[in-house]
């Protein structure tokens, strides 16, 4: 199968995103979603179809790396498959850290990553349960 993304760049992908998720900025983290997004977690599925929908998940979403006080999420990819030339599965660990580098949580997702215009965006998102390093 001929690869247009490498592993590599997918590794760098998260790190570019992990780098996104730092800043605290809804409008830099949407940059890394494919325009439609699938979403899905404990709480249900949820069909993101635009731009400005991924923009208001994140909006939400960034009050939890707020609230932990999340400055240093560190991707590290656990499992990663190539299903076509254009697509990925990655199954990914994140080790988050705040200002005096003490981990603060962990997390695991799994995340459908898709080349789209020459770069890859996430089309669908599976958020598992977050567990505080207190809980661990």
């Amino acid at each position: 199968m001929a690869t247009a993304v490498s592993t590599t760049s997918v590794q760098a992908f998260f790190d570019d995103y992990a780098a996104a998720l730092a800043s605290y900025s809804p409008e830099r983290i949407s940059d890394f979603y494919h325009p439609s997004v699938a979403i899905y977690s404990d709480g249900g599925i949820r069909m993101v179809q635009d731009k400005s929908e991924t923009l208001d998940f994140w909006k939400e979403g960034i009050k939890q790396y707020k609230t932990q006080k999340i400055e240093r999420p560190i991707p590290t990819i656990v499992t990663e498959e190539q299903l076509s030339s254009s697509i990925f599965i990655s199954k990914v660990l994140w080790r988050n850290y705040d200002h005096s580098r003490k981990e603060v949580g962990t997390e695991t997702n799994f995340y459908v990553l898709k080349e789209h215009n020459g770069e890859l965006k996430i089309c669908g998102l599976i958020i598992m349960a977050h567990l505080a390093v207190e809980d661990l």
